[in-house]
């Protein structure tokens, strides 16, 4: 019995004393493939540079970084002695960067809207 009380509470600390670690994580600017180019320039603001790769696709250049906030969602824990407690977890932020990369879209012409230029390759800078 008393070997079961030392395991426990051996258990019980090392478990309050261990830090949660969470690396930040980041989202890659081809998820961006397939969607419009206006969705970019209304999130990010205008380009650093537009310019034209051949006669049917168009480089636009941003300079960004974006930061959401996940996490908070709420776990319980037992303990026998008090209860159960409710906690959340760690708030924590995740970063895309997209520094410095061209989102090429296909428009042959330039009269083509910009809600109609899909994203069609992200080269890296």
């Amino acid at each position: 019995m008393r070997h079961l009380v030392m395991m426990f509470a051996i258990a019980a600390g090392a478990a309050g004393c261990t830090p949660t670690v969470h690396e930040t994580l980041a989202l890659s600017c081809s998820d961006y493939i397939g969607k419009p180019i206006s969705t970019r320039i209304a999130v990010l603001g205008p380009p650093r540079n537009v310019y034209r790769i051949d006669p049917m696709q168009v480089g636009y250049v941003f300079e960004s970084r974006e930061t959401t906030f996940i996490g908070g969602e709420p776990y319980y824990t037992v303990n026998y002695l008090v209860g159960a407690d409710k906690h959340r977890t760690p708030i924590r932020p995740v970063t895309t960067t997209c520094t410095g990369v061209v989102f090429v879209t296909r428009a042959p012409s330039n009269a083509t809207p910009i809600s109609q230029r899909i994203i069609v390759d992200v080269i890296p800078r």
